[in-house]
């Protein structure tokens, strides 16, 4: 039985494919030091401006966009690779092929969840701080 990360990070952006996974990680990226900053914030007793905290939720459904494209756009390729086949694919290689095709969906879910996990952490203290 095989692990769910069975190989690196790097063939993980290698198989998903650089035109999707360089603006997903962008985002991801942008978040986390959006949340340096906002933790920063915290720490030295200021506000969080709205316009920011809301900025942090939106790159994140941003990131999520790019990774449900990317997923239809690898699914559309290789349903159309099937299609120009003359002779069946062994069952194997076709769900091998779904599976990277999902890789950006699931990497713009982690860039979604982890701006929506900051975002309440933030709006909750920023109203338990009112």
């Amino acid at each position: 039985m095989t692990t769910m990360l069975a190989f690196s990070i790097s063939e993980w952006h290698d198989q998903g494919g650089a035109p999707f996974m360089y603006p997903i990680e962008l985002c991801l990226i942008i978040n986390i030091c959006l949340i340096g900053y906002f933790l920063f914030q915290i720490i030295s007793k200021k506000d969080i401006s709205i316009k920011q905290l809301e900025l942090l939720k939106h790159i994140g459904g941003l990131g999520l966009a790019f990774g449900a494209f990317g997923t239809l756009i690898g699914l559309m390729e290789a349903f159309d690779a099937l299609e120009a086949l003359k002779e069946p694919l062994p069952d194997n290689i076709i769900y091998g092929g779904l599976k990277v095709a999902l890789i950006t969906a699931l990497t713009g879910f982690f860039t979604y969840l982890l701006s929506m996990f900051a975002y309440i952490i933030f709006k909750a203290l920023e109203k338990r701080g009112s």
